[in-house]
């Protein structure tokens, strides 16, 4: 996988990016290798500058798995725990790809089964058979 990073409005030091890189990276093992190359491009800073309180650091992530885009965005107080609540995100997502494209998979092969089935009106005698 193959990983970006953006930082927006903060300093992106070491410890951050080796945990962005820990975290983005553990969702490899669910993607797979038939997917070809993945590409994660992530973006994290903060919002805005006058906001003290509220929600005002972000985590946004665009993961390219083949010919499709996965993208998850969140806001929290941390970094650390937008970087958590996108990547949970994105492994739903990720899940949900993967169900659809086994589920299809498996709907194709339970059509192509039913073609080739006999029809129960076609029966063989044992006797006709033998000779």
């Amino acid at each position: 996988m193959h990983l970006h990073i953006k930082a927006t409005q903060i300093d992106l030091t070491d410890p951050l990016r080796t945990y962005l890189d820990e975290k983005i990276a553990s969702l490899d093992r669910y993607i797979g290798t038939s997917d070809g190359p993945v590409e994660a491009v992530v973006e994290v800073g903060r919002s805005t500058q006058h906001h003290r309180k509220a929600d005002v650091m972000f985590a946004e992530v665009n993961l390219h798995l083949g010919g499709k885009l996965l993208r998850a965005k969140a806001f929290s107080q941390d970094v650390r725990a937008a970087i958590d609540e996108v990547r949970e995100e994105l492994y739903r997502e990720i899940l949900k790809t993967k169900g659809r494209r086994e589920t299809l998979y498996k709907r194709g092969a339970r059509s192509i089964k039913k073609f080739l089935k006999l029809s129960p009106l076609a029966r063989f005698r044992r006797g006709k058979l033998e000779e």
